[in-house]
């Protein structure tokens, strides 16, 4: 009678919870929205050696851009919940749902387990430009209504959210002007046919050092020891209006929390190399090491934070 009683508890382990102790055993795919190349790809390779060596299995990133990640999140979903697929994203991930149908919940479908960090950004104007700081440029606007117009890669994102933010703080007029994909929207800003663009530090900084762009705020936590002159959102007043933009790492919501915890602890190891950090920070990359719960927390916090954005500004996946 006891042996029967043994086997039939043990029977009903799930058998994620029993793979856990051996963890990992096989190669571990990245999943990243976005391409090859870019802010993502960048932060996964960061760190793919330091979590090589510190799991023992190769750590394979796998870009898969398009459809708003909606392609790249459906795959993670698809996979078992056995922690050789992961997600990486950016935190607008979390608004998905509130700006177009997708066939899944971005908070209750994907399980939480670390972040790599918060990337930083540049609020650019053309050199021509007079406004040096953001209330220069809000002078500008108001001395020239309807006649200015900015940088759109995407509703619902920071490039998006933190211009909207400053029309309606100061009633200014300026137009949204969007683009499918980042490089011909730079290369507006660059030909001085946009007047504003809110663009990452990696893509922007080159620009900015070599004169083709003028930077008049940083978007982040502080200054850029590469760009020391250029003040944050924050120094000039305007940190309610920040949008951070974050790296976050999830699994599927039934990833067991033995995987979660071994994964997490492997992160925030990586990120306290001084080689991967010499790479995350060269990317103009923040490394944020959290606990699951930690990023859980932050993750819900922007959420409600860009929800109220959203809901605000009156934000569709396709226009404002």
């Amino acid at each position: 009678m006891k042996r029967r009683l043994f086997l039939a508890a043990a029977a009903t382990i799930p058998a994620a919870m029993a793979h856990a102790d051996t963890y990992p055993s096989k190669t571990i795919r990245m999943i990243l929205p976005g391409p090859a190349g870019g802010l993502l790809d960048v932060a996964a390779r960061a760190v793919s050696e330091a979590m090589q060596r510190e799991l023992g299995q190769t750590w394979l990133t796998d870009p898969r851009p398009g459809a708003n990640g909606i392609m790249a999140a459906q795959l993670v979903l698809a996979s078992p919940p056995d922690g050789y697929t992961l997600y990486l994203t950016i935190s607008g991930h979390v608004v998905l749902n509130l700006l177009m149908k997708a066939p899944f919940d971005a908070m209750t479908d994907f399980k939480p387990i670390a972040m790599v960090g918060v990337s930083s950004g540049l609020i650019c104007v053309p050199p021509s430009s007079p406004a040096n700081t953001i209330a220069e440029f809000v002078a500008h606007a108001r001395a020239n209504p309807g006649k200015l117009n900015y940088f759109n890669p995407g509703n619902g994102t920071g490039a998006h959210l933190i211009p909207e933010q400053l029309k309606i703080k100061y009633g200014i007029d300026v137009t949204s002007i969007y683009y499918k994909g980042l490089p011909p929207g730079v290369q507006d800003l660059l030909g001085g046919r946009l007047d504003l663009g809110v663009i990452s530090t990696v893509l922007a900084a080159s620009h900015v050092k070599a004169g083709r762009l003028k930077a008049i705020a940083l978007v982040g936590v502080k200054r850029s020891d590469d760009l020391p002159g250029v003040p944050t959102m924050a120094e000039q007043g305007e940190a309610a209006l920040e949008v951070q933009s974050s790296i976050p790492l999830y699994g599927q919501k039934d990833l067991p929390d033995a995987i979660v915890e071994r994964l997490n602890g492997a992160i925030n190891k990586a990120l306290a190399d001084p080689e991967v950090c010499a790479r995350l920070t060269g990317a103009y990359i923040d490394p944020t090491p959290m606990s699951p719960a930690q990023l859980d927390e932050a993750m819900r916090r922007e959420h409600a934070h860009l929800a109220r954005l959203i809901k605000q500004l009156g934000i569709t996946a396709d226009g404002v």
